[in-house]
């Protein structure tokens, strides 16, 4: 039997449920922050990008679906010390994000503000079917977020309270003036040169300044450079400017030993990429 031609779905109740959506939504929600990343060097074959970046920040309105507190494992020790494993599920407009945001939807991997804790959450998972095409049609999308986890990402929003992730997590790293150069060094390959190595964080081709961080052995002027994968060249001058936050900050954390750690193991541990079954000749 076919259905009942005088019961019918029209456009006005649809619009009527989703103004009642966005009007409960906007009473009983919280003003988050909508934060897209930007894909920098994407890998095809894990699909991530490990040096991408947040450039833009929009302010939109979204319901807290974990009224009792965050779900998740929350606060734990493990075998790496404290963890902390907070989530959360949040409700927002499809009509109202696409009236503030050039999207179409979320997208999993952009990052969620929450001005109440300070804290940034990641979209794990988009969910757009729930509740399931009331009266014919969807009207909400459900993300179900986890807490950011900082790795050297570039967080330049506008936003000063988010923006502050970055330096609250980052240290000094190293620029380095280069008198000569061919190529284009590639942010986060791996930098060699004949007494000391490092990975590239930033290259400026107009002023030829390079940053890197992570640097094993000891820099000399007139060092010639190489980019692993670029195959990029340079000579390095006699400038070097330690003010540019590029690694972590162990010091935010009085309980990191992260650094401790690594400086016995330079002295026990030998990470040369050798071939074991060569005798030494690769």
């Amino acid at each position: 039997m076919a259905k009942n031609s005088f019961f019918k779905h029209t456009s006005n109740e649809q619009q009527v449920v989703e103004d009642l959506t966005i009007e409960s939504i906007q009473i009983h929600g919280q003003d988050m922050v909508y934060i897209p990343r930007t894909l920098v060097n994407r890998d095809d074959l894990f699909g991530e990008d490990s040096i991408s970046k947040f450039e833009s920040g929009t302010e939109i309105e979204m319901y807290i679906e974990s009224v009792d507190g965050f779900e998740g494992d929350g606060d734990f020790i493990s075998k790496f010390g404290l963890e902390i494993k907070d989530s959360m599920s949040l409700v927002v407009s499809k009509k109202r994000f696409e009236q503030e945001l050039a999207m179409t939807r979320p997208l999993e991997g952009d990052l969620i503000y929450f001005p109440l804790t300070n804290g940034l959450f990641e979209i794990k998972f988009v969910e757009h079917e729930n509740p399931f095409y009331q009266l014919g049609k969807l009207y909400t999308y459900k993300l179900s977020c986890e807490l950011f986890q900082y790795s050297q990402e570039d967080i330049e929003t506008g936003w000063s309270d988010i923006d502050t992730v970055e330096s609250d997590n980052q240290a000094t790293a190293i620029n380095l003036t280069l008198t000569a150069n061919t190529g284009t060094f590639l942010v986060g390959e791996p930098l060699t040169s004949g007494t000391w190595s490092a990975n590239v964080v930033s290259w400026a081709s107009t002023t030829k300044v390079l940053g890197v961080h992570g640097v094993v052995g000891s820099i000399t002027a007139s060092d010639t450079i190489t980019g692993a994968d670029s195959g990029a060249t340079g000579t390095m001058g006699a400038t070097q400017d330690n003010t540019t936050n590029i690694i972590p900050n162990t010091s935010t954390d009085p309980f990191d030993d992260s650094d401790d750690i690594q400086r016995e193991a330079d002295d026990v541990f030998d990470f040369t990429d050798i071939d074991p079954f060569s005798e030494g000749g690769y």
